[in-house]
């Protein structure tokens, strides 16, 4: 038997001590929905996909994505900015409907790959235990069907919010309801534009995982293979500025870069959706680095000895 397989072993061992059975069952439904959502999306080959229903499932993907990327990512698991309970409980069910997984879930393992990014422990690394096409894989859907996909800890500051570890362990109710509304407004027609939305989203989030650290640009110093990718950025409404996002965990904004010596900044829709619910007094204290900050974590400093002493002679 090889090392790998003793490993999973064992690690399956650990994990079945730490759930209880029902959690355990709770949370496999998770990746046995994102199944029959690719499956479902095949029902458009025979209802077809009109405007309205195209239009529904446009909608669905991006309130969805904002929900993940601006909720569970910047607001629950980095903290980039403060919000009232009700707007992190909200915005929780909302990630939850689109087939993430619940807030201690997703929380647990985003920060196993901080904590280790690009390194074994990594739960969904395209280098680590594959490379190439398998690793791709692995860091794109592969790691949700072994025993990586259950995390090695849950998160005490979720896990002690009742509502949130409610929504954690019931997390595939609101996803079957927004299914069930879907059809309710427009039949299978509907319905399939629902499952068509929730699988190209779960692969637009998974791209952070795989292409993010593959393909781009590297523009700040980190201790990995985070990339800033514009396509990844497209379809995740900014996070594919994964780059600046290792550099900076805490920064709300993702969208910034250095060319030249210069801070340069990119579109980022979830910083925008951040400083929307500022202006409606949900949110406060957003947190971005400051030009020195990124100038100092830049990789190609070449140019800002000359930029420090322009900033210097305009201060005095």
């Amino acid at each position: 038997m090889s090392c790998v397989s003793l490993k999973s072993i064992k690690y399956v061992r650990t994990l079945m001590k730490q759930y209880s059975q029902l959690t355990i069952i709770c949370y496999i439904v998770g990746p046995t929905l994102i199944v029959v959502s690719h499956l479902g999306s095949l029902l458009i080959i025979v209802t077809g996909l009109s405007w309205g229903a195209a239009l529904w499932a446009v909608l669905l993907y991006v309130i969805r994505m904002l929900a993940t990327t601006g909720i569970y990512h910047r607001l629950l698991t980095h903290k980039s900015y403060q919000a009232p309970t009700s707007v992190l409980c909200v915005g929780s069910i909302v990630a939850a409907s689109a087939g993430q997984m619940g807030p201690s879930w997703w929380k647990a393992h985003h920060m196993a790959h901080h904590q280790c990014p690009d390194q074994e422990k990594d739960p969904h690394s395209p280098y680590m235990p594959f490379k190439g096409l398998k690793g791709f894989w692995w860091s794109q859907a592969g790691w949700l069907f072994s025993p990586q996909f259950f995390p090695s800890k849950l998160p005490s500051d979720v896990e002690s919010n009742v509502v949130l570890k409610i929504v954690d362990r019931l997390h595939f109710i609101p996803t079957v309801a927004l299914g069930a509304l879907s059809y309710y407004i427009g039949g299978a027609e509907y319905l399939g534009a629902f499952f068509l939305s929730t699988t190209v989203l779960f692969h637009g989030v998974a791209t952070v995982n795989s292409l993010s650290h593959m393909l781009g640009e590297q523009p700040f110093t980190t201790n990995d293979y985070s990339r800033n990718h514009w396509l990844v950025a497209f379809l995740t409404l900014g996070e594919g500025w994964h780059n600046l996002h290792h550099a900076f965990q805490s920064s709300a904004r993702h969208g910034i870069t250095v060319r030249e010596g210069q801070v340069a900044y990119l579109p980022d829709p979830t910083f925008w959706f951040i400083r929307m619910l500022e202006f409606l007094k949900l949110a406060s204290k957003i947190r971005v680095p400051s030009k020195t900050e990124l100038l100092a974590r830049a990789r190609n400093r070449n140019c800002q000895n000359s930029v420090f002493k322009a900033e210097a002679e305009t201060s005095v």
